[in-house]
């Protein structure tokens, strides 16, 4: 499910430099503030297919992915490559153990460990704040290796003359959406811009319905600050298809 953390944590410094390069290659203008996590576990909310290569173009990490992604043309190539923990979503309670030792082995990358505990992609726009309700299970690891876990949030925007492409539509990546007919407009697209901001450590954590909930919140706040929070699909409520 994981590959050995030293090579996890060499593959993710070597990936995080051919990050740099794809995201420069799509045009995307890439942006951060806030202090980079140095360690332990880190949550963000989750767009696309482009967040991996967003986030690991900043700083190295560890990256936490549904199965299905290994077998993703270039992504699944480079999450591998990377050290990627993958799990299987809706699993329940008898992947638990699997998930929680591979997870305990990525935190002894000394890399910080990035999950989108969203567990689906989105428009940006989900009602009640732009962010999805978190999944708990993966908190389950962070307590019981007692790790530290800092939040982060993700907002994609463009320049005017696009025509009548739309940031929740043809950049971030979600629903039933195809992922070459996307792909090919995005790399059409002008003055695409990506903004993370990083948060501080969550200190609540009695259990892991409390470190989910209050890392939400967290995370909820700093991307309305973003500003990218406004709906291109109206009364967007459907069922989405489960992403990275």
């Amino acid at each position: 499910m994981v590959r050995r953390p030293e090579v996890g944590a060499a593959g993710a410094v070597w990936i995080h430099g051919w990050c740099r390069r794809i995201v420069a290659a799509l045009g995307i203008d890439c942006r951060y503030s806030g202090e980079l996590p140095a360690g332990g576990a880190a949550v963000c909310n989750h767009l696309s297919y482009l967040d991996i290569l967003v986030m690991s173009s900043i700083t190295p990490f560890v990256m936490v992915a549904k199965r299905e992604v290994r077998g993703w043309p270039l992504l699944g190539g480079l999450t591998a490559r990377a050290g990627t923990v993958y799990v299987e979503r809706g699993g329940g309670p008898a992947t638990y153990p699997a998930v929680n030792a591979a997870m305990a082995e990525a935190y002894q990358s000394g890399l910080p460990v990035l999950f989108f505990p969203e567990g689906t992609t989105t428009d940006g726009a989900y009602v009640g704040g732009g962010v999805m309700p978190f999944r708990r299970g993966l908190f389950h690891s962070v307590l019981n290796e007692g790790v530290p876990l800092r939040v982060a949030a993700l907002g994609y925007s463009m320049d005017e003359g696009n025509g009548t492409a739309t940031v929740g539509q043809d950049i971030c990546w979600w629903g039933d959406m195809f992922l070459g007919p996307h792909l090919f407009r995005l790399l059409g697209l002008r003055g695409v811009r990506a903004e993370v901001r990083f948060g501080a450590e969550v200190t609540a954590r009695a259990d892991r319905f409390v470190l989910s909930e209050t890392a939400r919140e967290r995370v909820m706040e700093m991307y309305e600050g973003l500003g990218c929070g406004e709906s291109d699909v109206a009364g967007y409520e459907a069922e989405l298809v489960e992403a990275l």
